[in-house]
């Protein structure tokens, strides 16, 4: 407990004047006693003892009343939440992520969020400094202003088709409450509490201790099925005036096998099937002609429609140019005439042609096409290996082969893919070593012994896939599995738009706009202008993004909802607190969120408490008062007349 104003328990010297009056303000009578009214002496000696208690318990009526008035007017406060505080450092974490759009008893769950944070505006003075952080929007910067604008920014808060990234956000928000300045710094953490949405939970959050107050309405796992890993042309580009199949997996739970699926192209329902979870359904697609092609797929939405929906985008092009140099392996001269025949590629001349297959480095310094592939095949005499070293770095691509020491078959791993590789064996290979740190990331399969097998890159001449080892049958059983034709039309067909082929990026992360984009038309059709050589973080809706030069649309991806938020399994109550940069406090219920928020500070204060039992021991001392012998009566009750009274 403590005081507002202290200076006026000065003020409680006025005890003194009760106690002063009750004691000189007293009457002594001279009384002549008569024979007749002795027998009067016994009751006057009772009556007495009354009217000296009487008098005591008005002193202490009247010196309690003073007293209460007195710490009224130095206004007392008990400590905790609830009422006044100390300045504080406030950031409030609300997750509008798209899990937040849950349907939970009629209500989206974001709508719960919002009305606990409005409390914690409530609660908060103008002495305090507040932040509002987003955990659904982690490109925009922490809100701070007066109340009425962080109560509005509350309002306004709607649900993203992003992850909440809710580590972060916590590490956010302790360095500004850190760097506020203030003595007393607190957390609100307003979310879910989905256990996906806590990046490294194994770690606790570091810059603290500053306590943390929790909105808990955990309940435990939520059933929910969603749409995933959509894919086109298993991965591969589709052609023109060729037709491809679409494969969506139906993951999570769902109550009946038969859930309906929708293909949806240009607005119009282009297919229909039926999927359970685990399970891929496949739906067949096209033809089209050369161009953008974009659309979604759908099923019928439940309590959680953000991940109901998935979005795809990608350009059907020509079948591309192919040509051939050096002494082609004769498995490859023999599949690439089948791939001809299919019309996945056209033969041209090398000048003309968008991909160059070349073995030891033949025809890659000849002029060519701008923008043209290459796929480059080691020889297989390792004396080459110095001229192609050479050829490499003279069309500036950043990796060279050179002998291994490495012996026995190894297997490939670390593949993503579209291809089944597993029976591929490779009994002998090159190493493929980068030219500078930080290329690894370009690594698309490596082998059990670790080295990379199939390595990716671009250049300002064009893109490059280098493979580590020859194609035929002594260095690999590869032309003899069933594997060798899907990834030979997987190498020649990969060029194309693959990346909206999988069902495009995830909302939520940045994209890299081509070189040349002036703005991004985003799903709600709001343009903004952009930095072509900037990442674009503002993607917080799922669907199409337009890539603009002036009006013209020069690329078109997908962004759909990433699948971590579908899983909505909360975090468990040890692993929270073990996270959280200080001590925690949970809350589960609403309505008690005001009392347990701003609880390091004053608490509520009491002076009308103690007004209202000062007003009542002034009637109870009113009562007592009125309560004794009137005016015209001795203290004995005898009559006026008989007694002899002097002020002492």
């Amino acid at each position: 407990m403590g005081f507002l104003s202290p200076i006026f328990l000065l003020a409680g010297v006025a005890v003194a004047v009760p106690l002063i009056l009750h004691l000189f303000h007293r009457h002594d009578a001279k009384r002549m006693v008569f024979p007749a009214l002795q027998y009067l002496l016994r009751t006057e000696k009772e009556h007495a003892r009354t009217i000296r208690f009487r008098q005591l318990l008005l002193l202490l009526l009247r010196i309690s009343a003073v007293l209460l008035l007195v710490a009224a007017g130095a206004r007392p406060f008990l400590r905790g939440g609830g009422g006044v505080h100390d300045p504080t450092a406030t950031v409030l974490i609300v997750d509008n992520s798209m899990s937040s759009g849950l349907i939970r008893g009629g209500a989206r769950v974001l709508d719960l969020l919002k009305g606990v944070a409005l409390r914690s505006v409530e609660r908060a003075s103008d002495e305090d400094r507040i932040w509002l952080i987003r955990a659904g929007e982690p490109w925009g910067p922490a809100i701070t202003g007066s109340r009425a604008e962080l109560s509005a920014a509350i309002s306004e808060t709607e649900a993203t088709d992003a992850r909440g990234a809710l580590r972060t956000a916590l590490e956010r928000a302790v360095v500004l409450a850190s760097g506020a300045g203030l003595a007393v710094a607190e957390i609100h953490l307003i979310s879910d509490l989905q256990a996906s949405a806590f990046e490294r939970p194994g770690s606790r959050v570091e810059g603290g201790p500053i306590p943390v107050v929790v909105f808990d309405q955990r309940d435990g796992d939520r059933e929910n099925a969603y749409l995933d890993s959509l894919m086109i042309g298993g991965g591969l580009t589709p052609l023109a005036n060729q037709r491809t199949r679409l494969s969506i997996r139906l993951a999570g739970d769902a109550d009946s096998a038969g859930v309906p699926l929708r293909l949806v192209v240009a607005n119009r329902i282009r297919g229909a099937a039926t999927g359970g979870v685990g399970i891929s359904a496949l739906l067949p697609i096209g033809p089209f002609a050369a161009g953008y092609v974009d659309g979604y797929v759908e099923t019928d939405p439940d309590d959680l429609r953000g991940d109901d929906r998935r979005f795809f985008a990608f350009r059907v092009r020509s079948a591309p140019t192919l040509a051939m140099a050096g002494s082609n392996p004769f498995f490859l001269a023999e599949a690439i005439p089948v791939l001809i025949d299919a019309g996945r590629v056209r033969p041209a001349p090398i000048r003309d042609a968008d991909i160059l297959i070349s073995v030891a480095g033949a025809g890659m310094t000849e002029t060519a096409k701008e923008g043209r592939a290459v796929i480059v095949l080691p020889p297989s005499d390792p004396a080459l290996l110095p001229s192609l070293n050479r050829v490499l770095s003279a069309v500036g691509i950043p990796w060279r082969y050179e002998p291994t020491t490495a012996v026995g078959e190894a297997t490939v791993t670390q593949w993503s893919g579209p291809v089944n590789l597993d029976e591929v064996r490779v009994g002998s290979h090159y190493a493929l070593v980068p030219a500078t740190e930080g290329l690894n990331q370009s690594v698309l399969a490596r082998l059990s012994s670790g080295d990379p097998w199939l390595v990716e890159g671009t250049t300002p001449r064009g893109s490059y896939l280098l493979v580590a080892s020859e194609l035929d049958e002594q260095s690999t059983n590869l032309p003899l599995t069933a594997a060798l034709m899907p990834l030979m039309e997987w190498m020649v067909s990969r060029w194309g738009d693959t990346q909206g082929t999988r069902g495009g990026a995830i909302a939520g992360m940045p994209i890299f706009p081509p070189l040349g984009t002036t703005s991004i038309r985003d799903p709600a059709g709001t343009l903004h202008p952009v930095d072509d050589t900037q990442p674009f973080g503002a993607t917080p809706l799922a669907g199409l993004y337009d890539f603009l030069v002036g009006d013209s649309t020069i690329q078109r991806i997908a962004l759909n909802a990433p699948r971590e938020e579908s899983l909505l399994a909360p975090i468990e109550t040890g692993v929270l607190r073990d996270l959280l940069p200080g001590p925690s406090t949970l809350v589960t219920d609403s309505a008690r969120w005001a009392r347990a928020v701003f609880s390091a500070g004053q608490g509520p204060e009491i002076w009308r408490w103690l007004l209202v039992a000062a007003a009542m021991v002034l009637v109870v001392e009113s009562l007592v008062a009125a309560s004794g012998p009137s005016l015209g009566r001795s203290h004995s009750g005898a009559p006026p007349a008989l007694q002899k009274t002097s002020s002492s």
